[in-house]
């Protein structure tokens, strides 16, 4: 079984509900347990690829999601597995540049380890953030992200430079103008500031229900909702089990690559009627090279 990596553009707000909420928040998104940083859980992934699929070829959405057989025959597992897609870039406001995608090195370490990559993760001082070249997000020695004043170095940072570089080539054609925008906003900072972020920077809004025969607010239907900001960049690890490949039919798998390599545009999590959701998907080789 070979493991192949995918990649969640979101192109508007994504709210992947945790179903549950413990704080002031009432509908917040899912995270992870152990780290607290936000996820999209693999049984959505799975759940929309497999709407997507479903429209163009039946036969190849039960090979690859299982089917219930009728009567008392047995069913048919899944030849398609689908992890939980984790956070790689927070697109976070700033005072010089408008936006800046950050990460940090707690991040870039498990993203490293599941795409092999042979790359160095920078080492960052707890007050410090690490730039590219032509980083518009800071001025002088200062950048400020959110509320947070933060110290830069005079110059860019050469590791900072090569993972900006190679998560921008993920998502864009490299030397397009949306590949030299991206990669000159990427940002490294420490584990404990990006964490905060993680938490305060995502998107609140109230939201209401209007009564349709009176107009005005229904009692009590005043609530407030999480989501990821527009163009949060995720990362997770999907594989094809061959062998559950109905007589290994090769071609079922170069549908599915002709499918995934076309980077579609999905839609998951809540609130599709108001366009929340957006997301592009991109497949380890649809990257744009």
């Amino acid at each position: 079984m070979s493991f192949q990596v995918y990649h969640l553009f979101s192109q508007t707000i994504l709210h992947c509900g945790s179903g549950q909420s413990v704080g002031i928040v009432d509908q917040p998104i899912a995270r992870d347990r152990a780290t607290h940083l936000p996820l999209v859980p693999g049984s959505t992934v799975r759940g929309v690829l497999r709407a997507h699929i479903s429209q163009q070829n039946d036969e190849l959405t039960n090979t690859l999601f299982g089917y219930q057989k009728p009567d008392s025959e047995p069913s048919s597992a899944g030849a398609l597995s689908i992890t939980d897609a984790h956070l790689l870039l927070l697109p976070v406001r700033t005072v010089y540049g408008i936006l800046a995608y950050a990460t940090c090195p707690f991040i870039l370490q498990r993203y490293k380890k599941d795409l092999k990559l042979d790359l160095t993760i920078p080492t960052i001082a707890d007050d410090q953030a690490l730039y590219p070249n032509d980083n518009p997000n800071h001025q002088g020695n200062l950048m400020v992200l959110e509320d947070l004043d933060l110290t830069v170095k005079d110059k860019a940072c050469e590791h900072t430079q090569k993972w900006a570089e190679h998560i921008a080539q993920t998502l864009y054609t490299k030397g397009s103008p949306d590949y030299n925008d991206m990669s000159k906003r990427i940002i490294v900072l420490p584990d404990t500031v990006f964490s905060f972020l993680a938490e305060t920077a995502t998107e609140i809004r109230t939201r209401i229900r209007i009564d349709q025969n009176t107009g005005v607010v229904d009692g009590g239907a005043l609530w407030t909702e999480e989501s990821l900001p527009a163009e949060s960049v995720l990362w997770g690890v999907y594989s094809v089990d061959k062998t559950r490949l109905q007589d290994q039919n090769s071609d079922k798998l170069d549908k599915l690559n002709g499918i995934i390599n076309d980077k579609p545009l999905l839609q998951m999590g809540g609130n599709m009627g108001t366009g929340n959701g957006l997301v592009q998907f991109i497949a380890q080789s649809s990257k744009g090279e």
